[in-house]
C-alpha cells in the first residue's frame, strides 16, 4: 500500500511539474522580449482623445537616405535622417549613433550627406555636429542613441519638417513612419502604425505591417493628426508576427539641439 502511494505521489509530482515547464515555456519567452527590448505586451490601445491641433501630413518624401564618408573613402549608405525645423527657425539634421561611427581616430567621419530616395542629388551635406554625438543603444533608453548635425547652407523648405509641441504621441494614436529609403522607385514609402506605450525615454509603435527595417533607423516618425514629428526610429523587434518600433521621442531631441553649445567638426571629434 504504500508503494502504490509513493508512486501515486510521484506521479501527481511530474504532472505538477509538466504543467510548470509547459506554462514557462509558453510565457517565457514574451517576458524576456519586454525585459530585452522593452516591447510593450498588451492589446493594441483604443484612439486617444487628441487636444492638439490638426496638421496636414507632409507633403515632401519626409524621411531621407543617410550616407557617410570616412577619410580616403567612398560615400556609402548608411541609414536614414531627416531634417528637422527647431522653434528658432535654424534647422538641424537628425540621424542615429548607431548607423555612424565618430571619434574613431584611426577612420575619422568626414562628412555625411542626406540624399531623397532615388535621386543622386545631395539634399544636405554636414561637416559639422550640432552638439555632442549620442551613443548607440544598448538598452531600453533610446534618448541616447542620436547624432544632430549642423546645417550650414540654405536647404529645400519642402525636405524639413516641424517637432510636434507635445514632445511625444499619445497611447493609442495613429502615426505614420517616412522611411528615408523611399519605396524602391523613387516614391514616398509611410509605414502605419499604431502608439503602443509612451514615456520619456522611448516611443514603441505597433506597424500595421511586417517589412524589412534595414537602414530605417533615423527616419521620422509622424503623427497623423497633427502631421509633425513626435519621433525618431532607434529599435526595431517582432510581436506576434508583427513589428515594433522604438522611437526616440521628438522632445528629447528639441532639447538636445536647443541646448547644444559645442558644434565640432566631426573628423575631429574625439569622444
Amino acid at each position: 500500500m504504500n508503494s502504490k502511494f509513493i508512486l501515486r505521489g510521484s506521479l501527481f509530482a511530474l504532472i505538477v511539474v509538466a504543467v510548470i515547464l509547459i506554462i514557462t515555456w509558453f510565457f517565457l519567452p514574451q517576458i524576456l522580449l519586454r525585459l530585452s527590448n522593452g516591447v510593450p505586451i498588451g492589446p493594441t490601445p483604443l484612439p486617444p482623445i487628441i487636444l492638439a491641433s490638426r496638421g496636414e501630413m507632409p507633403a515632401g518624401p519626409g524621411g531621407l537616405e543617410e550616407w557617410t564618408q570616412y577619410r580616403g573613402e567612398a560615400y556609402n549608405l548608411s541609414g536614414s535622417g531627416f531634417l528637422l525645423q527647431l522653434s528658432n527657425g535654424e534647422v538641424v539634421g537628425v540621424t542615429t549613433a548607431h548607423s555612424v561611427s565618430i571619434g574613431d581616430p584611426n577612420r575619422p567621419l568626414e562628412r555625411i550627406a542626406f540624399k531623397v530616395a532615388g535621386q543622386k542629388e545631395v539634399a544636405a551635406e554636414f561637416e559639422t555636429l550640432h552638439g555632442k554625438p549620442g551613443q548607440p543603444r544598448t538598452g531600453t533608453d533610446m534618448t541616447v542613441d542620436y547624432v544632430l548635425l549642423k546645417v550650414d547652407i540654405p536647404v529645400d523648405s519642402s525636405l524639413v519638417l516641424t517637432p510636434d509641441s507635445r514632445g511625444v504621441p499619445q497611447v493609442g494614436e495613429r502615426v505614420s513612419m517616412f522611411s528615408g529609403l523611399g519605396d524602391g522607385n523613387g516614391g514616398r514609402r509611410i509605414l502605419q502604425g499604431t502608439v503602443l506605450s509612451v514615456d520619456t525615454t522611448a516611443v514603441w509603435v505597433l506597424m500595421d505591417e511586417w517589412f524589412d527595417p534595414g537602414r530605417m533607423s533615423g527616419s521620422p516618425l509622424i503623427s497623423r493628426h497633427t502631421g509633425q514629428v513626435v519621433g525618431t526610429a532607434i529599435a526595431v523587434s517582432p510581436r506576434g508576427g508583427r513589428l515594433t518600433i522604438g522611437f526616440h521621442p521628438i522632445g528629447s531631441i528639441v532639447r538636445l539641439a536647443e541646448a547644444a553649445d559645442e558644434f565640432p567638426a566631426m573628423a575631429d571629434y574625439r569622444r
